[in-house]
């Protein structure tokens, strides 16, 4: 009797242990979230279990796992962990898994071009594991002088990546004034990739000369060109003047113009300049004309008188006529003395006044004073003819 009654008191407070069991049970609906379970889970989970999980809004079917906690999904006790369970209060599930392989752990994965396991940008891979290349923005070392990520290709970086530099045939903008990829000093764009210009001191094609001062007195002008007579422009110490042609002052030559200085310069006047008096030129560098009161003899000239009338002493052909007597002049007999004078005279007669007391040899008078005989003669009076 004892026994039974032993018996059904236990049975009756397992019963009451079952019943508290389904109140828990029932009470654990709704009163606790997802954050506040064991081990980072709802109540008895851990963090990684499947399927559902106590919310707000009540309990979802769960894993019929046991837990820490002592309460199955299904709410039977079973009074002990299971096997594999932790002491946190964790489901025998392991711990999270490592990322999945990654660019920069060395190894090459799937749309990665290369990974050499490193964060460097300036190898041959790339931080972000692409294959390093011109234009990518990154300076690949030893390879690659500069990158600046973009095609324009007159800047400080070539687009194949080479510094820009005089000479590589690219005009970089605000730099150069141009660059003709040689190496060619006298062409249009200098070594310095300077565009070449006058007084830069080298001659370029259209340039005569560049001496690169500003000297327009030397042997090379500050137009480049080379000094030379008749550019209008004195040549220091070669030439006298220049006025880019002959005048008044200036033979073409370049020397300053005078008479006899062999240089005929119509500008000043000049019909001819032999240096001195010539058959062809006078001593003031006019042209020989009997006539001109310029007497030349290298041309042949007695005399000029200065016109081309005859019987005055000097031909039209300037030479000397024989000279007859003037009114007036005086003279003695060659054998006695006896004094005379000359009337009237021209070059074929003259009328003499004689002495009436004197004795004369008229006919040597006559031929003394040019003619060649005596007229007539008597009285006080003589007539030469001839």
């Amino acid at each position: 009797m004892r026994e039974s009654l032993v018996c059904c008191g236990l049975i009756g407070f397992i019963g009451f242990i079952g019943l508290i069991g389904l109140a828990l049970g029932g009470c654990s609906s709704g009163e606790y979230e997802a954050s506040q379970g064991f081990g980072g889970g709802p109540f008895g989970y851990s963090a990684d279990d499947s399927g559902s999980v106590a919310t707000a809004g009540g309990t979802s079917g769960a894993p019929d796992e046991p837990t820490g906690g002592g309460v199955t999904g299904s709410g039977a006790a079973t009074g002990e962990a299971s096997e594999g369970s932790s002491d946190s209060g964790l489901s025998g599930g392991s711990e999270p898994p490592p990322p999945p392989p990654g660019c920069g752990d060395g190894v090459v994965d799937m749309g990665e071009e290369c990974d050499d396991g490193d964060v460097a940008d300036d190898d041959a891979c790339r931080s972000n594991c692409t294959l390093a290349a011109c234009g990518d923005g990154a300076v690949n070392v030893g390879v690659e002088a500069c990158d600046d990520g973009n095609q324009v290709d007159a800047d400080g970086c070539r687009n194949n990546c080479q510094v820009a530099k005089c000479g590589d045939g690219v005009v970089q903008v605000g730099v150069e004034g141009c660059d003709d990829g040689n190496q060619n000093d006298a062409d249009a764009c200098s070594n310095t990739c300077q565009a070449g210009s006058c007084g830069d001191g080298k001659a370029q094609p259209g340039e005569q000369c560049d001496d690169g001062n500003a000297n327009n007195f030397d042997a090379c002008l500050n137009a480049c060109t080379t000094a030379k007579c008749g550019d209008g422009v004195v040549y220091g110490g070669v030439e006298q003047c220049d006025t880019s042609g002959a005048s008044l002052q200036c033979n073409a030559n370049c020397t300053v113009s005078k008479c006899g200085d062999g240089v005929a310069n119509a500008a000043a006047g000049e019909d001819c300049d032999t240096g001195a008096q010539s058959a062809s030129c006078d001593g003031d560098c006019t042209s020989v004309k009997c006539g001109d009161k310029n007497v030349n003899t290298q041309a042949g000239e007695e005399c000029d008188d200065g016109n081309a009338n005859g019987g005055d002493g000097c031909s039209s052909g300037c030479k000397k006529e024989a000279q007859g007597p003037k009114k007036c002049d005086q003279g003695n007999d060659p054998g006695t003395g006896s004094p005379w004078v000359v009337c009237t005279a021209d070059a074929n007669t003259a009328w003499i006044s004689a002495n009436f007391e004197g004795q004369y040899h008229p006919v040597k008078i006559c031929q003394n004073l040019g003619y060649a005989t005596v007229g007539l003669w008597g009285g006080t009076a003589g007539w030469c003819a001839g």
